[in-house]
């Protein structure tokens, strides 16, 4: 089995229409939920104007792996925190801003950003410390429902 920690998702930006029934799936194989005391989460919890949010304990590596790969897919952007797994890894946030790559920074369990010394180092300038610093920050903008086409992987 797995090693296994809480996380959550929040899921924004624009979404293609033909999208909703397959990151509805994807969010639901990963055991996703509306809140952490286990209320179902279905199509009619996807807002225009707000973000979408999913909640599950105990997830193997502590990602939503099926949602996350189809908001990669699909560009659609996220930010995953979880929790640490004593021993194994620590807390972490995932952020994908609908473009690129995921990128993934460390935290503490009280979900505060760890910036290490050789990190500070390696990113060399007060401009990329900052920038650095606003991608970690980077909350999904409020969803926008798009009809037409998806986007293909």
């Amino acid at each position: 089995m797995a090693d296994r920690t809480s996380a959550s998702i929040r899921i924004g930006g624009v979404i293609s229409h033909s999208c909703i029934s397959g990151l509805f799936a994807a969010i639901e194989r990963d055991g996703g939920r509306a809140d952490w005391e286990g209320e179902p989460l279905d199509p009619a919890s996807l807002r225009s104007g707000e973000t979408l949010a999913a909640f599950a304990y105990a997830q193997p590596g502590g990602m939503f792996e099926w949602t996350e790969q189809f908001c990669e897919d699909h560009g659609i952007a996220f930010v995953r925190n979880s929790g640490s797994c004593s021993g194994v890894f620590g807390p972490e946030r995932v952020v994908f801003t609908g473009t690129g790559s995921p990128a993934q920074f460390d935290m503490t369990e009280n979900e505060e950003i760890v910036l290490a010394l050789s990190m500070i180092r390696a990113l060399g300038t007060m401009e990329a410390i900052e920038a650095w610093s606003e991608l970690a920050e980077f909350q999904p903008p409020p969803i926008a429902i798009a009809s037409g086409l998806q986007k293909s992987a």
